[in-house]
C-alpha cells in the first residue's frame, strides 16, 4: 500500500465535493507525508501581509512587514488550526489545488537528493498531477 493512498482518497473526495472540510482532509494528509524538516513549507495562499503556509506541524500564518526605520523585513509566525483557514482562501486553494500539489512534488524532488525514498514519492505525486490535470491552466 502506497504512502500516498490516503492523499489520493482525500483528493478524490475534494474533487467530488469541494468543501472546506474536504480541503482540510487533503491538507492534513499533506502534513502527514511532508519530510521531517523545519525548513519545508507549502504556501496555501496570501491575504494582505499574511501568508498561510503548511508544514509538518500544521498550518501557520507568516506575517511580513517592512520596518519603518530599518532597511529589512521582519516576519512572525503564528500557529492556527486548519479550521481557522479563512473561507475565501480555502475556496481559492480548492480552485488552485494544482499549485499546492505541485509544491508537494517539488519538495519531494528536492528531498530525493538526500533520501532516495522521496524519488518514488515525487514520481507518484507527479502521476497525480498529470492524471488530475493539475499542470494545466484550467485546473
Amino acid at each position: 500500500m502506497s504512502e500516498l493512498n490516503s492523499l489520493k482518497i482525500a483528493l478524490s473526495e475534494l474533487g467530488l465535493n469541494g468543501t472546506k472540510e474536504n480541503l482540510i482532509k487533503v491538507l492534513n494528509e499533506i502534513c502527514r507525508i511532508l519530510p521531517p524538516s523545519d525548513d519545508i513549507s507549502i504556501s496555501i495562499g496570501k491575504k494582505g501581509a499574511h501568508e498561510y503556509v503548511l508544514d509538518r506541524k500544521g498550518l501557520a500564518i507568516i506575517t511580513t512587514s517592512l520596518d519603518e526605520y530599518l532597511p529589512y523585513l521582519s516576519s512572525s509566525e503564528k500557529r492556527i488550526s486548519m479550521e481557522q483557514l479563512p473561507d475565501d482562501l480555502a475556496k481559492k486553494a480548492i480552485t488552485d489545488l494544482g499549485s499546492i500539489i505541485t509544491q508537494v512534488r517539488d519538495v519531494f524532488r528536492s528531498q530525493a537528493k538526500r533520501n532516495a525514498r522521496y524519488r518514488a514519492l515525487a514520481d507518484e505525486v507527479d502521476n497525480i498531477v498529470k492524471d488530475k490535470g493539475y499542470g494545466s491552466k484550467n485546473n
